[in-house]
């Protein structure tokens, strides 16, 4: 009676599972283990001197060559207690009696697989039984709380549950959770006129997260059902089908393993791992221990983080590579541009240079001829270099560097600065337009570079004689007001006042 035992071992040290013990001194009770082939579910049954009831387990108590042959397609075993007050009245052999009783006159139970569902959805426990009365629904650790009833005029049901009575009729007595949570969970049963007509049990498929974290960082897991609850981890590659215990809650305390409990903390409803390293990768389930399930599984990667020092230095050097070229790039054409930039101006200003050097030579060659009185070849080259040479005197003289403050405005009015500078402009502009077509090319030359400075000279003494005028409105100016309003300091000051400035005139020798 090997199996007899496993039924003990297994089932009998489970205080859930065993609602006889602590019995009162007067109860007698028969248990029988019913085993359902449809279902692989164990009916636990007991029974007084009153009443009898049924507990229900959902996993099978016999696997493989354990489960005894015989009778296998509901009674697995039978097994008798008897309270110390009544075992003198009620013998083995009435045990052995009611348990055969109960062999040859107990109906096949109906019973449905287990229903899995996802939280927060949907869930239908299906119930096909053609049922002419009325139709409960209740969880069967709570028969008194009816979740939903229909009979042949109308259904009822509680909030988050429903019932068809279209299907009702048609002998489908399912019933609808709306959004299933943990509170769900349990072994229902279906009732038809007091006759158990299906038990099926709710059962929440486990969440799964999948956590990628750098060490150093923390793992933090939610635990969405009462306690108590344990965390089991499983390392990665681990060859074990559960893992092992590292963590358990209960009454809101934590308790760990010695290498787990410095870096593990409760702040209810989350526990939190901290400092995780690669040695922490692998699988950590949250498992309800009042109901054996599995809640939530964290799938946890901790990132490989090399060194500083140990950084690939080859992507580094390609980096540096890359950055400089791409200076070398941009820098280039700059260097080259400015380069030539810079070239050019240093010809111009080379050849600006030497051609004024040569007009200055070719000048002073032909001032000294004319200066000694030599004849020349060419009558027109000693008046041409004459207009050259008073060129370069006039704007010599005319110069704002060359002019000094030793003369006051009034003096001005008989000097025509700008008319003799247009007019010596003029002139010049006339020989050398004359002189384009022929081999005097250096007289052009030095005229580009002396006419500009000629314009600037103009430009100053066109400003000149523009603050002349003004001076000559304001005279006429003070002149009226002191006529007409006698006050002559007043515009007598403003004139002396103006009168007074110094201006720049030419220093004649």
């Amino acid at each position: 009676m090997k199996w007899m035992d496993m039924i003990k071992e297994k089932e009998c040290e489970r205080e859930r599972y065993c609602p006889w013990l602590g019995a009162e001194e007067n109860r007698v009770a028969v248990l029988v283990f019913v085993e359902q082939k449809i279902s692989s579910s164990v009916r636990v049954l007991w029974c007084t001197v009153t009443q009898c009831r049924a507990h229900f387990h959902p996993a099978p108590l016999f696997q493989g060559s354990s489960q005894p042959s015989w009778f296998s397609s509901f009674i697995t075993a039978a097994l008798c207690t008897v309270s110390s007050t009544m075992r003198q009245s009620f013998s083995v052999h009435q045990c052995v009696l009611f348990f055969l009783i109960l062999t040859f006159t107990t109906a096949p139970i109906l019973a449905s697989a287990p229903v899995t569902a996802k939280l927060r959805q949907s869930a239908t426990l299906l119930c096909n039984y053609k049922c002419s009365g009325l139709v409960k629904w209740t969880m069967f650790h709570d028969p008194d709380n009816i979740l939903a009833q229909c009979d042949q005029t109308r259904c009822w049901s509680q909030k988050g549950y429903e019932m068809s009575r279209d299907q009702y009729l048609k002998g489908n007595l399912h019933l609808t959770i709306t959004a299933v949570d943990y509170s769900n969970r349990a072994l229902y049963t279906c009732v038809c006129d007091g006759i158990e007509a299906c038990d099926v049990r709710l059962i929440i498929e486990p969440l799964a997260s999948s956590v990628q974290l750098n060490p150093g960082e923390a793992l933090v897991m939610d635990l969405p059902v009462p306690e108590p609850v344990e965390v089991m981890y499983k390392a990665r590659g681990s060859a074990d089908l559960y893992g092992a215990q590292i963590c358990t809650v209960t009454q809101r305390s934590l308790l760990c393993n010695p290498e787990y409990t410095p870096r593990a903390s409760l702040s209810y409803p989350n526990i939190t791992l901290r400092d995780v390293n690669v040695s922490d990768s692998g699988t950590y389930s949250i498992r309800d221990r009042k109901n054996e399930e599995v809640i939530h599984i964290y799938t946890l990667i901790v990132n490989v983080v090399q060194p500083e020092t140990e950084k690939n230095p080859e992507r580094s050097w390609v980096i540096g590579v890359i950055v400089a070229l791409l200076l070398f790039l941009i820098l280039i054409p700059v260097i080259i541009v400015v380069c030539v930039v810079k070239n050019r101006h240093i010809n111009r200003l080379k050849q600006e240079k030497a051609e004024l050097e040569e007009t200055i030579i070719l000048i002073d060659t032909q001032t000294r001829e004319v200066n000694q009185g030599r004849p020349r070849s060419n009558s027109d080259v000693a008046p041409l270099l004459r207009k050259i040479v008073d060129m370069e005197e006039l704007i010599q003289h005319y110069k704002p560097e060359s002019l000094t403050k030793s003369q006051s405005l009034p003096n001005l009015n008989d000097t025509q600065v700008v008319e003799l500078l247009m007019s010596k402009k003029s002139e010049m502009e006339a020989i050398v337009q004359r002189m384009q077509n022929t081999e005097q090319d250096t007289i052009s030359k030095w005229w580009r570079l002396k006419r500009p400075e000629l314009d600037k000279v103009i430009e100053y003494w066109r400003n000149y004689d523009a603050e002349l005028d003004q001076l000559k409105q304001v005279q006429r100016s003070s002149r009226a007001s002191h006529q007409n309003n006698h006050q002559p300091q007043s515009s007598t000051g403003r004139l002396m006042g103006f009168q007074n400035r110094k201006f720049l005139l030419p220093n004649r020798k």
